[in-house]
């Protein structure tokens, strides 16, 4: 099965659980092959199993693993997203895209790409209190204003074994449903000492590179 299909079915499972987060296991399992006849035939073949897909999908409504499955405390499907200077442009046509060419991103930004607009959004990088702002609209954008943090900066401004990668805890907590509920992303950002900002690892298996 390719990765595309299968964060298909993920990213649908996620739109269903929002709109309907009491419904059963089983009921967004057939809602999946409605929606998405052609990635789940390929899944319902490689996991022929209904009981497995059954628990693929309540791995993917919550975005838990391991012994956090299942438990309703953890929303950790992507309301918000960190992206780069690029992948910005690409939904928002009026941003001026730096123009240093990098594989990467020097600026990272939040993109709500969820459903409804997200309060009360608090960034932690590398456990630093980073960056808070009350709202953020859907489809609309937060930067992430990283060079304030003295130990990255000074690590992208060294001349000294340039060609190098870190990695750095992100976190963003905020409130989704109207302020009803907590919610949080967290993972590691992978910053290349030439190329900027590459790739953002979830804690719960999603993974995205940032250009």
């Amino acid at each position: 099965m390719k990765r595309q299909e299968r964060e298909e079915l993920e990213r649908r499972v996620q739109e269903l659980e929002r709109q309907d987060p009491k419904a059963a296991a089983s009921t967004l399992e057939r809602e999946l092959e409605r929606q998405a006849p052609v990635a789940y035939g390929n899944w319902k073949e490689e996991t022929p199993v209904l009981r497995s897909r059954l628990r693929a999908v309540q791995r993917w409504r919550s975005g838990a693993r391991g012994r956090d499955a299942g438990k309703g405390n953890r929303h950790l499907f992507p309301y918000v997203w960190p992206i780069g200077d690029r992948q910005r442009k690409d939904v928002d046509s009026a941003h001026q895209v730096s123009p240093v060419v990098a594989s990467g991103s020097w600026r990272l930004f939040l993109y709500n790409c969820g459903p409804e607009v997200v309060r009360d959004v608090r960034i932690l990088l590398d456990q630093v209190d980073l960056d808070y702002t009350p709202s953020i609209l859907t489809g609309r954008f937060a930067e992430v204003h990283w060079q304030r943090i003295d130990s990255i900066r000074a690590q992208c401004l060294s001349t000294d074994d340039r060609d190098r990668e870190s990695r750095h805890l992100l976190r963003v907590d905020f409130v989704v449903n109207k302020g009803l509920r907590q919610a949080h992303i967290e993972g590691e950002l992978v910053l290349h000492s030439l190329q900027g900002w590459t790739e953002f690892a979830g804690r719960d298996g999603r993974g995205r590179e940032i250009e």
